[in-house]
């Protein structure tokens, strides 16, 4: 009895020991493409960097910021430079560098298998804070107390 063509496995060519792996995307290469959102990771409970306390007007805000930076490539967003010390606006931070309770809630959430996550400043005192996959940032939380000893990442001031 003949196999449905639908059924059929795909044929995978050449001998085993010559097929290759495909590796990712040069990491370089990631740099040069636009930035996406994914929003599935919103920490909405937290009590100070939680997204369900926030009002229609600052999630306008929110939207009209994002979609600024969607036509921006990744490079181009680091590039990006203010603030008191004119530094980075957007960068990588290493999780052990977060405070105590953005460490704990890291844990909480299972997402411990990072090492990294990313800033996004939106302004003075705004900070967004998010997972980067590739050409993606998983927006985690949003932070409206930098410079304070409520934010994510004590700034040693």
């Amino acid at each position: 009895m003949a196999v449905p063509k639908n059924l059929r496995q795909p044929k995978l060519g050449g001998q085993p020991e010559e097929r290759q792996v495909k590796l990712g995307a040069d990491p370089e290469s990631l740099e040069t493409q636009t930035i996406a959102w994914h929003f599935h990771r919103l920490d909405w409970k937290h009590e100070k960097w939680g997204w369900e306390q926030l009002g229609a007007p600052i999630w306008r805000q929110i939207l009209a910021k994002l979609i600024s930076f969607e036509g921006l490539t990744w490079a181009m967003l680091k590039e990006q430079a203010g603030g008191r010390r004119h530094g980075t606006n957007h960068h990588s931070i290493k999780i052990a560098e977060l405070n105590k309770t953005a460490r704990d809630r890291i844990t909480q959430l299972r997402l411990d298998q990072y090492d990294k996550i990313f800033s996004l400043r939106l302004s003075n005192t705004i900070r967004m804070y998010g997972i980067r996959d590739g050409r993606v940032m998983r927006l985690l939380w949003y932070d409206q107390y930098h410079g304070t000893k409520h934010e994510v990442c004590p700034t040693g001031e």
